[in-house]
């Protein structure tokens, strides 16, 4: 019997042939034939359509034949058995016990598993009201789970969440500094802000955004950063006193400010002449 390569085991050549471990033979056929016309070198110009092509006929080789599919969802068995985490297991057994869903959070963040932690803390969310993890874990752990849950959503594209938890530790942390990574929730709370929200907000939106993350406190290129991209939001709604005025603060910050040429040709505004160009936006 061929055996997945790179240690990959838990249902895998299922996987590769878009089958369940129940699918029957003509299902697994058809999946074959299906794949098998997407991945053909002389059809695809996906990048590694030769070792896609050749993982798909060990995948078709094992499970079209009764023998070795039995051995090796026998494999598959003994593979997820040894691989059970007990621990994970007992607190999986106490859905009902908020501490317990608590712990399973951290452990699954710990373990990588931020779509599960995700999936159960949006559970216990909607189950009890006002469920919050600093109510069930230790002060160290509570933030570190709200930092990696925050991390999980931002993976996920779920920003405004990802930001409130984010914005949780960094208040945290202001206060009383326990895990000593507030410039780094800092950045991820700024680049949220600026690259993936202020964008898509109306000009005066996003100014509001901008002025949120100023609040924060900054060094000075990026703070100077921020105020370029204020003056760019205020020339969007015509307000062209208040662009220059920021693109001035901008300059004033850091001289050599890069990405402004084009707001600077849109407001007619003359860079400083120890400046430089500072390249294009």
């Amino acid at each position: 019997m061929i055996l997945p390569e790179g240690g990959k085991t838990v249902n895998y050549y299922y996987e590769v042939l878009e089958v369940k471990p129940t699918s029957p033979p003509e299902e697994i056929k058809s999946s074959f034939r299906r794949l098998a016309k997407r991945f053909h070198p002389d059809r695809s110009r996906e990048a590694g359509t030769d070792d896609k092509m050749r993982l798909i006929i060990k995948a078709y080789d094992v499970l079209i034949n009764e023998n070795e599919r039995r051995l090796y969802d026998q494999h598959l068995r003994q593979e997820a058995e040894k691989n059970r985490d007990p621990y994970r297991e007992h607190l999986k057994s106490k859905p009902d016990d908020p501490a317990a869903q608590a712990r399973l959070i951290l452990y699954s963040l710990l373990n990588e598993a931020g779509d599960e932690a995700i999936k159960i803390y949006e559970r216990m969310k909607s189950k009890y009201e006002g469920f919050d993890l600093a109510n069930y874990l230790e002060e160290k752990d509570y933030l570190d789970c709200e930092f990696l849950l925050g991390e999980a959503y931002e993976s996920a594209g779920k920003w405004e969440k990802a930001l409130d938890l984010y914005e949780r530790v960094y208040a945290e942390e202001r206060e009383m500094p326990v895990r000593f990574f507030l410039e780094e929730v800092k950045d991820r709370i700024r680049d949220i802000y600026c690259k993936r929200l202020a964008r898509a907000l109306p000009s005066l939106d996003a100014v509001k955004i901008y002025q949120k993350v100023l609040d924060m406190g900054l060094a000075k290129k990026a703070e100077a950063y921020i105020h370029k991209k204020i003056a760019e939001s205020y020339h969007k709604f015509g307000d062209l006193r208040k662009a220059k005025h920021h693109l001035a603060m901008a300059f004033e910050l850091e001289p050599r400010l890069k990405g402004a040429q084009k707001i600077c040709e849109k407001l007619g505004y003359k860079r400083p002449k120890s400046a430089g160009r500072g390249g294009k936006s």
